[in-house]
């Protein structure tokens, strides 16, 4: 199914670094168990509530459209518990988000306990 034309020229977001990945947190979105998301503060600005993105799953297929509702910044060692249940991952435990995220940012050479992230929580607008 074709997504509505309103969300063509929409951002799309693939949660996570694999095919796979991308699927199972594009599944939990839809399941409402994923309803937060971060991400490295770099020079391409921060989202701001009520911005829109349309999210995709490991093939690119998009599977719905989220409203960010809040968005804050905080460091990677001060995330909390609240947080990482509501990213919804693996255990939803604050130790398996610290794992997984540092292993992630690392990956692209971008960690440290300080760095500063963008924490977003969204719901879902519409799904496809």
């Amino acid at each position: 199914m074709a997504i509505p034309e309103k969300y063509e020229d929409v951002e799309r977001w693939a949660f996570g670094d694999t095919e796979q990945q991308a699927d199972e947190l594009a599944k939990l979105v839809l399941d409402g168990v994923k309803t937060a998301t971060c991400a490295n503060l770099d020079g391409e600005g921060i989202a701001q509530p009520g911005d829109i993105f349309v999210v995709v799953d490991g093939k690119n297929k998009p599977v719905c459209a989220i409203e960010l509702t809040t968005v804050e910044m905080t460091t990677f060692e001060q995330v909390n518990e609240a947080h990482a249940l509501a990213e919804g991952e693996g255990d939803r435990s604050l130790a398996y988000w610290r794992r997984e995220h540092q292993r992630f940012f690392e990956e692209y050479d971008l960690f440290s306990p300080d760095m500063t992230l963008v924490l977003m929580h969204f719901k879902i607008s519409e799904k496809f």
